[in-house]
């Protein structure tokens, strides 16, 4: 039996959190267990692929030639089905809210317009949650969030959970729902280990100071959680949902590596980790995650500016000499090559254009930085740029709002070309020499006569093998040369 309930997932991307597909994230599983008998599980990509096939009846989602149409190849079923469910569906729950825009391979977000222009010919009931709720969402950095609005939805509903012992069994009853999910064998799941942020006061920009107070959930719920997934087929998990894996029960070593024995004893194929501030990285801890962790994690660090002036204003996680002794610790104990052609852990940087104090000087300062971490040998797995969005209830609303946005977006472009092609390609050449074997890649998408393969795990380089390979299968391969965020290669098996 089952509910009425029908989940529709827009995918979610938080600064803790990532529910884009390849990824699985907690919102979907968690509000699932609230129900007793599991809901129905759609995606944004369901109500593209009904409308697509509406408009074209011949539509296919791999044609022999061009691109994949990734914006709807995670549907979970054929249009007929789609139609049928949504039919029956009371209430539609939608979940949204992407508060850390990026550029996604196999999948694309859904935003608000979006999904209300492709439900507004359906009657049913509907109801939004996820950290849509909490400021907005926005899928494009530099713009204004988008909110809801008054009459679009029947209810907002905030799914909160006063404390881990209170989650527990919805988190164990909702992890049923991957059985609904495509492609579940390369999907990588999000375990929640904490939430909120542990300073006193947070980074200007940040959400997550606004949906939680700080906890941290006990390792026998993570386990166990963990347990249950595998019980259904899940193989790959990252360590996520907090801002700092570091600063995990305070940071004390010995539960840190209670936790991560009992996860490593599992037997999963892929344990990964997500944030560092870089404060709290050290060598003690930085050896238990190595010890434990599969190869190829990457710890992401946010740095966001090199700039002291604008680290000032916006309160950030560290001064600049934090920053580079977390990521001198992180190279001398991680910097090991595993058996699947990747480093044991290696950090990684985030760059956040448009925070207050932000002058022509910063962007200068910062490539300084980045030139410096290659000057001195430095490995760093990858450097993500992004234009700050200023949501609502942060200090950066209330503080600037868009102003450095508007006065700098000009100098953006040729200062992110110049970091690509001077620091990215020198770096992953290092990273990843010709000749490399990178082993267990999973194809996801084509365009023209090249397939995009990548590892399954947190933030794993992108390979183009200039061949039409069949997708969703796994490849061994080697690398043949280094573009500015992705690698070429041939396939070897």
């Amino acid at each position: 039996m089952t509910d009425k309930t029908t989940i529709l997932d827009c995918y979610t991307d938080e600064p803790a959190g990532l529910g884009v597909p390849p990824f699985v994230g907690v919102w979907p599983r968690y509000v699932a267990g609230l129900y007793e008998w599991q809901p129905t599980y759609l995606t944004i990509d369901d109500l593209r692929w009904l409308r697509y096939r509406e408009c074209v009846p011949q539509a296919v989602i791999d044609p022999p030639v061009g691109r994949t149409h990734i914006e709807a190849m995670n549907h979970t079923r054929s249009p007929d089905e789609i139609r049928r469910v949504l039919h029956d569906t009371d209430p539609l729950v939608v979940i949204a809210g992407v508060q850390t825009p990026g550029k996604y391979l196999s999948a694309r977000p859904g935003t608000l317009r979006e999904v209300n222009k492709l439900l507004a010919s359906l009657s049913l009931r509907k109801v939004l949650t996820g950290p849509v709720l909490t400021g907005g969402t926005q899928v494009r950095g530099g713009l204004r969030p988008q909110l809801p609005q008054a009459g679009e939805y029947e209810e907002l509903r905030p799914f909160v959970f006063d404390s881990y012992e209170q989650l527990q069994p919805h988190a164990l009853r909702g992890a049923g729902l991957i059985a609904q999910m495509p492609n579940r064998a390369n999907r990588i799941v999000e375990i929640e280990t904490g939430r909120g942020c542990p300073r006193e006061i947070g980074c200007s920009f940040c959400t997550e100071p606004l949906k939680h107070a700080v906890q941290w959930r006990n390792a026998d719920y993570i386990v166990e959680e963990v347990r249950t997934l595998m019980g259904l087929g899940a193989r790959a998990f990252r360590l996520g949902k907090q801002s700092c894996i570091y600063s995990y029960a305070s940071g004390d070593p010995q539960i840190i590596e209670a936790l991560l024995s009992r996860l490593a004893a599992l037997k999963p194929a892929v344990l990964h980790l997500d944030n560092a501030n870089p404060a709290m990285v050290d060598a003690r801890r930085t050896e238990l995650f190595v010890k434990y962790l599969t190869p190829g994690s990457t710890a992401a660090m946010g740095v966001e500016s090199f700039d002291p002036e604008v680290a000032g204003a916006n309160n950030l996680n560290c001064t600049f000499e934090m920053a580079f002794e977390a990521i001198r610790t992180v190279n001398r104990i991680g910097g090991v090559r595993g058996e699947n052609g990747c480093h044991a852990l290696l950090p990684g940087i985030n760059i956040l254009l448009g925070l207050a104090g932000e002058t022509p000087e910063t962007l200068d300062r910062n490539f300084a930085a980045l030139k410096r971490l290659v000057e001195e040998g430095l490995l760093v797995r990858r450097i993500n740029i992004r234009q700050v969005v200023s949501f609502p209830g942060t200090a950066l609303y209330e503080q600037a709002g868009q102003k450095y946005l508007r006065m700098n977006r000009r100098y953006y472009p040729a200062w992110i070309e110049k970091v690509r092609h001077e620091i990215d390609m020198p770096m992953l050449e290092r990273l990843f020499p010709v000749g490399t074997v990178l082993k267990d890649l999973c194809s996801e998408v084509h365009n023209g006569g090249t397939t995009f393969l990548r590892q399954i795990g947190s933030y794993p380089i992108l390979v183009a093998v200039p061949e039409r390979l069949a997708l969703g299968e796994r490849f061994d391969v080697r690398v043949t040369g280094v573009l500015p965020r992705s690698l070429t290669a041939e396939r070897i098996c």
